[in-house]
């Protein structure tokens, strides 16, 4: 799923679980699912970082319930495409999840009072090197593993920060993107 729709959030399309395994609450996915739906459409305001925090039950036992690492990627997907609706842009489309102006562009929110945050500065190096990367089209210096193990510090005291559910949302989507630019090489 490249691109989060009101027609995606409407109608969710996730796998079951197989028996054994305890997806999350099928009937919670889809009501929070609905909210999202309401949020694109302009009816609620919903944040990334409340749809990054949001937690599932667990379905009921022999239920199954809705496969969660495919929710989990299914909500970032939602919290990168709802800010570009809110902010009236477009993703950039095609096979590539970013652009290096994706990457430009990006702002992260300041951490919630009370929690700490990553420093900015830190992130915001690494944003240059995701852009960079995006817009070489070969192998690159920065690999999806490299990004996977990324580590931010914490913002000292008083310093710039960025709330770090956003910025782990957006490396989710990072990446799924130098993966499939991985995949795409190694075919090629």
């Amino acid at each position: 799923m490249f691109g989060v729709t009101i027609e995606d959030v409407r109608i969710p399309r996730f796998a079951r679980t197989p028996a054994g395994y305890r997806g999350y609450d099928a009937a919670e996915v889809d009501a929070f699912c609905e909210r999202i739906a309401e949020a694109f459409r302009g009816r609620t305001m919903l944040t990334a970082a409340q749809i990054r925090e949001h937690e599932f039950a667990s379905a009921a036992f022999g239920l199954g319930g809705y496969d969660r690492d495919e929710v989990d990627d299914y909500l970032d997907h939602a919290c990168v495409d709802l800010e570009y609706a809110r902010r009236g842009d477009t993703p950039h489309p095609g096979p590539e999840r970013l652009s290096p102006r994706d990457v430009q562009r990006l702002r992260f929110s300041a951490p919630p009072a009370g929690r700490d945050g990553y420093a900015a500065a830190e992130v915001d190096n690494f944003l240059d090197v995701v852009a960079a990367a995006l817009a070489h089209a070969g192998p690159t210096g920065l690999s999806s593993q490299d990004a996977r193990a990324i580590d931010f510090g914490p913002a000292e005291p008083g310093g710039a920060a960025y709330y770090a559910d956003e910025v782990d949302a957006f490396l989710d989507v990072v990446v799924r993107t130098l993966a499939e630019q991985e995949r795409t090489h190694a075919a090629s």
